[in-house]
C-alpha cells in the first residue's frame, strides 16, 4: 500500500504528530510519501509515487485546495478529524468529501453516520511510547498535583479547587497567569510555568508527580463550533500519553469501553475527596495506573498506525 501523507500545517503538538506519523511508516512495509503545500513539483511527486490513499488531518480549518485536487486525481481521501467535537460545524462540512472518516471522538460517529458516511472510524491520537513512558522521577520537579494544558473555564475552577487542598500543585500551559485570580497565583504550594513545554519535558513532569489533573476541554466552551452540542466523551490524547507513563491521573470523564480502568470526578466536592484518598493510598494510585497502561499500550501507539490504516483500507474497498 502506497500511503500519501499530507501534514497537517498546524503548529505546537500538530508539528509532533506529523514527525511520529512520518517516523513509524517509514519503518513499516507501507510505502510512505509526506508533503506539505500543493505546488508543481510536489504534483509532479506524488504522481510518480502512485499513492492508493492519503491520510490527512483536520481540525478548525478547511484543506479546500487539497480535498479539490486529491479528487480530481481520484486518490481516496481518509480525513482524520482530530479536534472533535470542539469543531464537529467544520468537520461535518468536509467529511462527506472524504473516502473514509477517522474521527478521535465515539460521539461523533452516530452523527457522521446520521449523515448517510457508512466509513467512519473512531482513532484516538496515539500515543508515542518511546517519549511517553516510565522514567526514573526527578526530584527537583516533585509535586503532589499537576495539571499540563490550556486555562479553559473548567480547568481554571479545578485549579481553584485544588489550590485549597494541602498538596503542592503545577500547573503548565500558555495563559494561566492571565486566568488565575492572584491571591491563588502567589500561593506558596501552587507553582505556575506559563509556556508551552515540548512532549519530552511533559513527559518527564508526568513521572515527577504524584496525581495528574486531566480535566477535558468542555463541549460546551464558548469558542468551539459545536452547533450540534455533541457531547464528547472519549480520552483526549493527553490521557494516553499520562497512561503510557504509568501515573495516576484524574479525569472529568467516565470513558466508554475499553478504558474502564480511569478514575474520574464528577463535580469538586467529588474531586477533593478523590484527591484526598488518592495521595493517602499510593499503591492505590500504582495498582490503576498499571490498569491504565494495559488498556493503552500497545494497543493504541503510534507503531499501530500503518496496521490501523490498512485494516480500514480493506474495510472501504470490501
Amino acid at each position: 500500500m502506497n500511503v500519501l501523507y499530507i501534514r497537517s500545517g498546524y503548529k505546537g503538538i500538530y508539528t509532533y504528530f506529523d514527525r511520529w506519523i512520518e517516523e513509524v511508516f517509514l519503518q513499516s512495509s507501507v510505502r510512505f510519501f509526506s508533503v506539505s503545500e500543493l505546488q508543481e513539483d510536489t504534483i509532479s511527486s506524488i504522481r510518480a509515487f502512485k499513492p492508493d490513499i492519503s491520510l490527512m488531518m483536520a481540525g478548525d480549518r478547511i484543506p479546500s485546495e487539497w480535498l479539490q485536487w486529491l479528487r480530481t486525481e481520484q486518490i481516496p481521501v481518509y480525513l482524520w478529524l482530530t479536534e472533535d467535537p470542539f469543531y464537529f460545524d467544520v468537520s461535518a462540512k468536509i467529511a462527506p468529501l472524504a473516502d473514509a472518516v477517522l474521527t478521535i471522538e465515539q460521539n461523533a460517529l452516530d452523527a457522521y453516520r446520521q449523515m448517510g458516511l457508512q466509513h467512519v472510524y473512531y482513532v484516538p491520537i496515539p500515543v508515542n511510547q518511546r517519549i511517553f513512558t516510565k522514567q526514573a522521577p526527578d526530584a527537583s520537579l516533585h509535586t503532589n498535583l499537576l495539571l499540563i494544558g490550556y486555562p479553559y473555564p473548567n480547568r481554571v475552577e479545578l485549579v481553584k479547587a485544588a489550590a485549597k487542598l494541602p498538596y503542592t500543585l503545577r500547573i503548565i500551559g500558555k495563559g494561566w497567569r492571565r486566568h488565575l485570580p492572584k491571591t491563588i497565583a502567589r500561593q506558596k504550594n501552587v507553582l505556575i510555568m506559563d509556556e508551552w513545554i515540548e512532549p519530552e519535558h511533559a513527559a518527564l513532569y508526568y513521572n515527577s508527580t504524584d496525581v495528574v489533573l486531566n480535566p477535558h476541554r468542555s463541549y460546551r466552551f464558548a469558542l468551539n463550533q459545536n452547533g450540534r452540542g455533541i457531547q464528547n466523551i472519549s480520552l483526549n490524547t493527553r490521557s494516553f500519553d499520562i497512561a503510557a507513563c504509568q501515573t495516576f491521573q484524574l479525569t472529568d470523564l467516565s470513558p466508554a469501553p475499553p478504558f474502564s480502568s480511569f478514575v474520574s470526578y464528577s463535580g469538586l466536592a467529588d474531586f477533593a475527596d478523590k484527591i484526598l484518598f488518592y495521595m493517602t493510598n499510593p499503591t492505590e494510585r500504582e495498582r490503576i495506573a498499571a490498569l491504565n497502561y494495559q488498556e493503552t499500550v500497545p494497543a493504541y501507539t503510534y507503531d499501530q498506525l500503518p496496521a490501523v490504516l490498512t485494516a480500514i483500507r480493506s474495510d472501504t474497498f470490501s
